[in-house]
């Protein structure tokens, strides 16, 4: 009787900091879009001068601020993205990117493949 190859997949998770630094980043972006489309008629309610100044200048550089927009979503996402990739084999490590930096070959990921359906069949 032959055993099937089962493939699990999880999220490695990232450290607390990059979540909280991410999040932060996620925060600034937010505020600054809300503050571009309807900051003026927010601080003009609470009588702000201060804020129109900053409204104003967010609305005539709209493209400075949408590019720091972009910068900013992307800081957010790398800060979470942890890149792990992992293969285990019966309980055991057989291949980490956490630990060589690179991910596998095609052809170690074949030879792994054989090299398990092999000894599964055996």
């Amino acid at each position: 009787m032959q055993k099937g190859m089962q493939v699990q997949g999880e999220i490695y998770p990232p450290t607390p900091m990059n979540v909280m630094l991410s999040q932060i980043c996620m925060y600034i972006l937010f505020g600054m879009i809300a503050l571009t489309f309807i900051g003026e008629s927010l601080f003009k309610t609470v009588d702000f001068p201060l804020g129109l100044k900053v409204c104003n200048f967010l609305k005539t550089n709209f493209s400075a601020t949408m590019i720091l927009a972009f910068i900013l979503n992307t800081m957010a996402q790398q800060l979470v993205a942890t890149g792990a990739f992992e293969i285990v084999i019966n309980d055991e490590t057989v291949f980490s990117k956490l630990e060589t930096g690179r991910l596998p070959t095609m052809e170690l990921l074949n030879d792994l493949a054989k090299t398990y359906t092999d000894s599964a069949t055996s």
